[in-house]
């Protein structure tokens, strides 16, 4: 566009310093706007307020003139009815005292009238014992006549007092009738007052709540009137900035347009040169496709023929796995009957071993009891010979005491020699040496007359053969628990 006859820089100009220049001026321009809206919309936001706060002093100034108004009209209402309760204490106040007053004195006159009137009654009671003493009728009779007489302004002293307090209660209840009188009109004073006062309150709250409200009004309508004015000059700005919206968005319309058309015209260009560039692409894949074709029915054939291969191999090895079935159907015929056979041969085997298990438990049996009395006897036999030995030691012993005697009558009188006695220490150890080494003779004896008796025949002489090759058996298969004693017997037996 021209402006003042000079030329604008153009975002749309061929010249990239140009387009740079159009694109500056156009930041600036939209600062420019921006600050000034700113500022303008600022001014009125304080000007605004200002008037909100001006009228807001104005109500809350109205608001405390009415309540400092209120307050003082309760203040003085406040004050009529405390005057009058004031005067209504002062009044019960004086009251108490006069009242107080009149108690001390009536109380003066009761001590006084008692104190009086119990002389009196002394004095009374004093003259009655002189009447008893009296013995003139007509002295008795003028005594008699003071004594009435005394005792007659005794009474009337109390009568007097008695009337005098129904005074005093008489003057009392005139006296509560008129306080009655007196707090009826305080009480009427009082509501005349407090309806007084509360009729003028109410006459000052209306006065002051519509002086409130006309107040409140013409702070509203100038309210009011600022906010129009203030709404015409946002909706004139509002007006105005669309326009200029709408102004820029038909340049930016008119800008967007062109630029449509040239990129139509390059993704036509882009387009002819695609589809060229696809013809030929769609060429090489239709020779690709041929040669593709081709090598598909390469490999069909080679497939057709590795079938054929395939199918032969697989007829060779049904024919092997039918051989390989029968072969394995003969092998479980043969486990069959070699199982047969074995469970035969266990079940035999197994009744031949309960029989042989219960044989050798009867030997064993028997060759333990026969141990058992072996034991025993030669336990008995050696009792017998150690006691056989002990009679005989004991016959040697009185035998050598006899010999030792006749030594020592040798020795003493047909010799004349001084005899000495042998060692009886040594004596006991010969005579125990003799029994060990009878002992170790007996035992050889015993040992060399087992090894000839107790041989493997003689145990087994009187059992059945099929006992006899298990003990044998059992000898060879126990070697190493047998000693080599046994072993030599068991090897003479087989022998």
């Amino acid at each position: 566009g021209r402006m003042d006859g000079r030329d604008e820089p153009s975002v749309d100009s061929k010249d990239r310093e140009e387009r740079i220049r159009a694109r500056r001026t156009r930041i600036h321009e939209k600062l420019a706007a921006k600050e000034s809206g700113e500022a303008g919309a600022t001014v009125n936001v304080q000007k605004k307020k200002e008037i909100d706060k001006k009228e807001v002093l104005k109500g809350k100034s109205q608001i405390q003139e009415s309540r400092r108004k209120l307050r003082q009209l309760l203040e003085t209402g406040d004050e009529d009815v405390t005057r009058v309760r004031v005067e209504g204490d002062d009044r019960e106040n004086q009251r108490r005292m006069n009242e107080e007053a009149r108690r001390l004195d009536r109380r003066q006159k009761l001590l006084f009238e008692a104190e009086s009137s119990a002389r009196r009654n002394a004095a009374i009671a004093m003259k009655w014992a002189s009447l008893f003493e009296k013995e003139i009728p007509l002295d008795l009779l003028n005594d008699m006549e003071a004594q009435r007489e005394a005792c007659l302004k005794v009474i009337s002293q109390k009568d007097d007092l008695i009337k005098e307090f129904q005074l005093v209660l008489k003057s009392k209840d005139e006296e509560y009738v008129k306080s009655l009188k007196r707090w009826a009109e305080d009480i009427d004073t009082l509501l005349g007052a407090m309806t007084e006062q509360f009729r003028g309150q109410q006459r000052q709250y209306e006065l002051e709540t519509e002086e409130i409200e006309s107040v409140f009004r013409q702070e509203r309508k100038e309210l009011i009137d600022t906010n129009r004015v203030e709404m015409e000059m946002l909706m004139e700005k509002r007006r105005m900035m669309e326009q200029s919206h709408m102004e820029d968005r038909q340049k930016r319309i008119e800008l967007n347009q062109e630029q449509l058309q040239r990129n139509r015209l390059k993704d036509s260009e882009e387009y002819t040169n695609l589809k060229i560039k696809l013809e030929t692409e769609i060429q090489k894949l239709e020779q690709q496709l041929e040669v593709m074709r081709a090598t598909y029915q390469l490999n069909t054939e080679k497939l057709e023929y590795n079938f054929r291969v395939l199918s032969e191999r697989d007829v060779e090895n049904s024919n092997t796995i039918n051989q390989q079935k029968r072969k394995l159907a003969r092998l479980q015929d043969n486990l069959s009957s070699l199982m047969a056979k074995y469970s035969k041969t266990d079940k035999q085997f197994r009744t031949e071993n309960m029989e042989l298990t219960d044989e050798y438990r009867r030997i064993t049996e028997q060759f333990q009891d026969l141990q058992g009395k072996y034991r025993h006897f030669q336990l008995s036999d050696a009792r017998k010979y150690d006691e056989v030995w002990g009679m005989k030691e004991e016959e040697v012993k009185r035998l050598l005491g006899t010999v030792l005697q006749a030594d020592k009558i040798i020795h003493e009188q047909q010799l004349g020699l001084y005899w000495y006695p042998p060692n009886e220490e040594a004596v006991n150890a010969a005579f125990h040496e003799a029994r060990m080494r009878a002992r170790a003779v007996g035992k050889k004896k015993a040992a060399e007359q087992h090894a000839q008796t107790d041989t493997l025949e003689a145990l087994v002489s009187d059992v059945n053969p099929e006992v006899r090759r298990m003990f044998l058996l059992l000898c060879d298969e126990a070697g190493f628990l047998v000693e080599s004693k046994v072993k030599k017997l068991v090897d003479s037996a087989q022998g």
